[in-house]
């Protein structure tokens, strides 16, 4: 079968929107995924990493929520092998740091027995 150039031009098009469609719901997909609150946790130090949309890009931030003594609680950046916050005793929630794009963080719980981080995002 011969394809003259009409058709060429309309299957180049459904090609196109279809590609399209299915890299909108990539994106979709990867950002709704992004969002959430995990628990993160060693020995007896327990926080919670959440990440949420904020102003369009992902933000990350660590809320202790037990410390039995000796805990340590941080954002750790992948990017530059350093503590963006942290590792602090505070029982209080880190401020909300910049995830998005080229960003590698993840929230990090450390004890006696150990350092423990969640998901990296």
């Amino acid at each position: 079968m011969r394809f003259t150039s009409t058709r060429k031009r309309a299957v180049a098009a459904v090609i196109a929107v279809v590609a399209m469609g299915a890299t909108g719901v990539g994106t979709a997909t990867s950002a709704q995924a992004a969002e959430g609150t995990w628990t993160v946790s060693s020995g007896g130090c327990v926080a919670l990493e959440k990440i949420e949309l904020q102003g369009g890009h992902d933000h990350m931030a660590i809320d202790p929520i037990a410390n039995p003594g000796g805990c340590g609680f941080g954002i750790w950046n992948l990017n530059t092998g350093r503590w963006d916050y942290g590792l602090t005793g505070s029982g209080a929630q880190s401020p909300w740091l910049y995830d998005g794009p080229g960003m590698s963080l993840q929230a990090c719980v450390s004890s006696p027995s150990g350092l423990s981080c969640g998901p990296s995002n």
